[in-house]
């Protein structure tokens, strides 16, 4: 288990903006497992949507994103650690509205890598029921 301080060393990531809590499974470079605690407290709902609150897609995705650079970033050593960039969505669709205290699992799944750009298969889920799933292409730099 990697609780949120030991994800602040792999990714350039902090609060408000970071969106996973914890890492439950890591395959360095190829698959990573993180969860995340819906705040119903998180400010976003106050305007996302005032009566329905709903986390907004993109949050959704950068949560994935963010469980994405955890993966590949605990691959490079420490001292050569740069920053993975989101570089394309692709095929993101989303099932179900995720509400304020919602946990979402978080899984990703390196699929291909050429140089410094990867692309990632991502699937969101609550309760076991699928949220959310698509792909992403980050590439990484310094």
């Amino acid at each position: 288990m990697i609780e949120q301080n030991e994800i602040e060393k792999i990714i350039p990531h902090r609060p408000p903006f970071l969106w996973i809590d914890r890492v439950e499974e890591l395959e360095p470079g190829i698959r990573c497992v993180a969860w995340l605690s819906v705040n119903a407290e998180n400010p976003v709902f106050a305007g996302h949507f005032p009566g329905r609150p709903i986390l907004p897609g993109v949050l959704i995705i950068e949560a994935v994103a963010q469980t994405a650079a955890v993966m590949m970033g605990s691959a490079t050593p420490a001292e050569t650690v740069g920053s993975a960039l989101l570089a394309a969505v692709n095929r993101f669709k989303f099932f179900k509205p995720v509400a304020p205290g919602t946990i979402l699992r978080i899984e990703t799944t390196k699929l291909t890598q050429a140089g410094t750009m990867a692309c990632i298969e991502g699937t969101v889920s609550a309760q076991g029921e699928r949220v959310a799933s698509g792909e992403l292409s980050v590439v990484s730099g310094r």
